[in-house]
């Protein structure tokens, strides 16, 4: 068909030209793509509705003007030298990439250049063809920019990654991939599968059952896999395997991923044997959150406190609490964790059949992997039997002491038991006397009888010495008071040194300790030693182990009677002096015991945990009303006292020597 204007050289008459010329022109809008057409001058002459919606201008307003002048705002350069550039060579010019603006905002076309030139026409026209390209480009760009981040995160990644086309043929993968499986250079390019499955297969533990894996997978399209594999090597991989389908159910191939998951089985194993060595263990395990509420106990734990695991998590361990712990105990806990260290000490609790039991404790923090606690773990012994075991020590080393000093407490009861016999004697004798006089008034009545009484009476008086009766039965009476006394004052001793006493702490009278201590080892001291107490009258009671305490009285005295013998020999000459001191003031009780003895050294004692020395001055009792004192280093105490330095330590009432 001819074309209008300057292409269309045929004459014909106006009205059917006027009719082709406005088919043409509709055929022109109608077409999608963008079409200029160029004069021999480079003016434009043709400018579709196309071109109006890319550029923004209308066919009134560009035509007879260039593209560069036209009012389109390039910024690519050298558009009309490239058009020029068509005319010259009459060949087609195809550019891509022709940038300009467009209300503030940069766009792409894509334009085609073709010089026609008709046979009758000697000057030609230019056909400009093309279309805008920017949305286009901007998604290209967009893929490209998606495309390069997804594989620079398939790089990055931990993950082995293999992706195969439907024909199983190799289309990617990345570089983990090549490191896992430790796959040569020559492989790396490999689009079969094949030379790469054989390497692998020569790694894996069992080759069979991976290969025989592979292929049911790559027959089963639809289904998804997930297994673990071994090395050789011992290495274990996570093998995850999934199917690759587009939107139209079409099958494009497969996604493989392994991940190397060795050091998480080698903990896992780990905590397997962790977690079978808690729960079987012979101790009470406890874990608890932040705020104390229990999340898990082993199965020792139910077994000591009868509570069954799901009776206790969520529950605080305040439920085992028999208050027999003061306090302050769990107030120094508490401090002691909060700070991140670790506290030890004891309980006696209470389980849940309502039977107190004891308990060794550990408690320390569970620190994350940001050194942050977490949580907190105790590990409790179950010691009652040792406490028990323990309390009959300590009667045993008790009765043991006392057993040692049995001589001399039967000495000391002896004695007034003698003179109470002969005492009792004594007055039996006498009674003889007086019963006579007894039996010959009885039955006399009246003036007359007691006349001829009188004379006999005088007689057996003084042929019984009644002068020496009268003075001598009024003593014997009272050296036998004196006696009975000294004697119950010694079994009260024994029974209240010999006494077991309780494992709680309670309130007790030093001075009264002191004074039992002295009156059961009197007969090891009383040859050698003259002992002064100097024992402050208004001393409050002190909550201690009293029965312990007196053991460490008793060592310390008898060590002191031992080093005056050494000075004094059996006493017939001179004796030494002990002398027991007590002083208290707000904060804390002192006993003191000194004695005139050489200077001291170590003796322990094997019956008492507490070393059997001569200190010149032992402190440190705290006093009822006040905390307990932290005592002295045993540097300090060394120092001050000449002692080595392993010796200088405390247990139970901080005992130190200055």
């Amino acid at each position: 068909m001819p074309m209008p204007g300057d292409l269309c050289s045929p004459k014909m008459p106006e009205t059917e030209s006027t009719v082709l010329r406005h088919g043409a022109e509709l055929f022109l809008n109608a077409v999608p793509s963008i079409l200029i057409g160029l004069d021999s001058r480079g003016r434009i002459n043709r400018w579709n509705d196309a071109a109006v919606r890319t550029f923004g201008l209308t066919e009134e307003h560009v035509s007879g003007k260039t593209l560069a002048t036209c009012g389109i705002k390039w910024l690519t350069e050298g558009i009309e030298s490239k058009v020029a550039e068509v005319s010259r060579s009459e060949q087609r010019l195809s550019v891509d990439n022709i940038r300009f603006e467009k209300n503030g905002c940069p766009r792409v076309v894509a334009l085609n250049v073709n010089w026609i030139k008709v046979s009758n026409n000697e000057l030609g026209e230019f056909l400009i063809i093309g279309s805008d390209i920017t949305e286009r480009r901007r998604a290209e760009d967009e893929l490209r920019a998606k495309t390069a981040l997804l594989e620079a995160q398939i790089q990055a990644t931990i993950d082995g990654i293999l992706v195969v086309d439907e024909q199983a043929s190799i289309v990617w993968k990345n570089q983990r991939f090549i490191e896992i499986f430790d796959i040569p250079p020559s492989l790396w390019n490999t689009p079969s599968d094949e030379p790469l499955l054989a390497h692998v297969l020569g790694k894996i533990a069992d080759p069979e059952a991976f290969l025989q894996k592979v292929k049911h997978l790559y027959t089963h399209r639809h289904e998804t896999s997930r297994d673990e594999i071994k090395f050789r090597d011992g290495t274990v991989l996570d093998r995850y395997s999934s199917p690759v389908f587009g939107k139209d159910g079409h099958y494009y191939g497969r996604i493989w991923t392994f991940h190397d998951i060795t050091e998480r089985k080698q903990i896992e194993d780990a905590l397997r044997q962790l977690s079978v060595a808690v729960e079987q263990s012979p101790v009470s395990v406890v874990i608890t959150d932040l705020d104390g509420n229990i999340t898990y106990v082993n199965r020792r734990f139910s077994a000591c406190t009868g509570y069954a695991y799901e009776e206790v998590i969520g529950r605080n361990p305040r439920i085992l609490k028999s208050d027999h712990t003061p306090p302050e105990v769990y107030r120094a806990l508490w401090e002691t964790i909060s700070r991140g260290d670790e506290w030890r000490g004891e309980f006696r609790n209470r389980k849940k059949n309502g039977d107190l039991y004891w308990e060794s404790v550990v408690i320390s923090p569970i620190r994350n992997s940001a050194g942050v606690t977490s949580h907190f773990l105790a590990v409790k012994e179950d010691i009652t039997e040792q406490k028990l075991a323990e309390s009959h020590s300590r009667q045993a080393q008790k009765l043991e002491a006392i057993g040692q000093l049995a001589a001399g407490i039967a000495h000391e009861i002896n004695t007034p038991i003698q003179f109470i016999g002969d005492n009792i004697r004594f007055m039996k004798e006498a009674w003889s006397a007086l019963d006579s006089v007894i039996s010959l008034c009885e039955p006399v009545s009246g003036v007359a009888a007691v006349d001829d009484l009188l004379p006999q009476v005088q007689r057996i008086l003084q042929d019984c010495d009644s002068g020496y009766l009268r003075s001598e039965i009024p003593r014997a009476l009272d050296q036998s008071l004196e006696g009975i006394g000294r004697v119950a004052k010694i079994v009260q001793a024994m029974k209240e040194f010999s006494h077991p006493g309780s494992d709680e702490k309670q309130l007790a009278d030093i001075n009264k300790a002191i004074q039992t201590t002295l009156t059961v080892s009197r007969n090891e001291w009383k040859y050698v030693a003259d002992v002064e107490t100097l024992l402050q009258k208004d001393l409050q009671l002190v909550p201690c182990h009293i029965g312990e305490l007196n053991q460490v009285f008793l060592n310390l005295l008898i060590n002191s009677a031992h080093a005056i013998a050494e000075v004094v020999g059996d006493g017939s000459k001179s004796k030494g002096k002990i002398t027991v001191r007590t002083t208290q003031d707000a904060q804390i009780t002192t006993i003191s015991i000194e004695d005139t003895g050489p200077a001291f050294g170590l003796n322990i004692n094997r019956r008492s945990s507490i070393p059997s020395l001569r200190p010149r001055e032992l402190a440190a009792v705290p006093a009822r009303d006040s905390p307990w004192r932290t005592p002295p280093s045993r540097k300090s105490m060394a120092a001050r006292s000449g002692l080595n330095p392993r010796w200088a330590k405390a247990r139970l009432f901080l005992f130190s020597c200055q």
